[in-house]
């Protein structure tokens, strides 16, 4: 098994091993891609245009190639690094984001192709059992053994990914799934506070004019409208917008100071704010959501 000491290895010689997952079609290469022996796959701006261009690559063992200058200064979630399942830390009640793969094509779930199951435990090397989604959840057919599925899980300091197969669908005396064990495991360390990108519409107390919430964390935002709010630093607000956490709207009424402020290239007006005076329901809210949107996308993390 390709470990975290054979991973570190390769990062000294200027590799970092990916999955077929982690590229995507239409989308040029930042690196080149080579395999174990340094072999070149494809060239640094190379765009994959089709399914089957990715299928014919390796499975296994396919690596970015980064320039010295590329290692020092890329920031250290740009790429996926290779994890061991312990470094996952998982627990039962975890939440994982389920989606299939291209062998899964009877599954159809109801809300951006994915679904949220619970993990009930697990086995070393054996089985990971989840929870089956809820019903709502789902818009097509039912799981079927030797689905390929795509997880993703978010601890609060990593963004973890991994592929499973379902091993069994057991339905008596309890739902559940029993999934293939994780074997290979990427992850993304998210150093930074959890601030994500997003496109919430808000309304403001001070104008009626539409306002768009374009990043969130729970100690802040920022804000952007067509129209001067017409207020200075340090100057209040309340702002209102819905958060939709696992299938239910949360309504959100929030206060905040105004810290900074400035206007975009496209004439947009642009402020930052700081939550003030939240309550325990309210961070609860916000860092469910937050937690969520990482989950199901770790590039949304500014």
């Amino acid at each position: 098994m390709y470990g975290l000491r054979s991973y570190q290895l390769a990062k000294m010689m200027n590799l970092t091993q990916i999955q077929l997952s982690d590229l995507k079609i239409g989308q040029p290469l930042p690196h080149n891609l080579v395999d174990q022996n340094h072999a070149v796959l494809r060239e640094q701006g190379h765009i994959f245009k089709t399914p089957d261009e990715l299928r014919n690559l390796p499975v296994e063992k396919i690596f970015f190639q980064c320039k010295e200058n590329q290692l020092n200064h890329n920031k250290p979630n740009d790429y996926p690094a290779l994890f061991d399942f312990n470094d996952m830390q998982l627990k039962v009640g975890d939440k994982l984001l389920l989606k299939p793969q291209s062998n899964a094509s009877s599954l159809c779930f109801s809300k951006n192709g994915t679904c949220m199951v619970t993990v009930i435990g697990y086995i070393p090397q054996v089985t990971l059992m989840v929870s089956l989604p809820a019903a709502e959840q789902m818009a097509g057919g039912a799981f079927v053994e030797g689905d390929q599925m795509q997880a993703n899980l978010f601890n609060g300091q990593n963004a973890f990914s991994f592929r499973v197969f379902v091993d069994y669908v057991i339905k008596h005396p309890f739902r559940c799934l029993c999934l293939s064990f994780p074997k290979h495991i990427n992850g993304q360390i998210i150093r930074k506070s959890r601030r994500i990108r997003t496109e919430i519409k808000a309304r403001a107390n001070v104008t009626d004019a539409q306002i768009l919430v374009t990043n969130l964390s729970i100690s802040g935002a920022q804000i952007t409208l067509q129209d001067d709010l017409g207020l200075k630093l340090n100057e209040k607000l309340e702002l209102s917008f819905e958060l939709r956490c696992e299938e239910r709207n949360i309504s959100m009424l929030l206060n905040m100071n105004i810290k900074s402020s400035n206007v975009k290239s496209n004439l947009l007006f642009c402020h930052g704010v700081e939550f003030i005076n939240l309550n325990t329901e309210q961070v609860s809210a916000l860092r469910s959501f937050v937690h969520q949107e990482i989950v199901k996308d770790p590039s949304v993390v500014i």
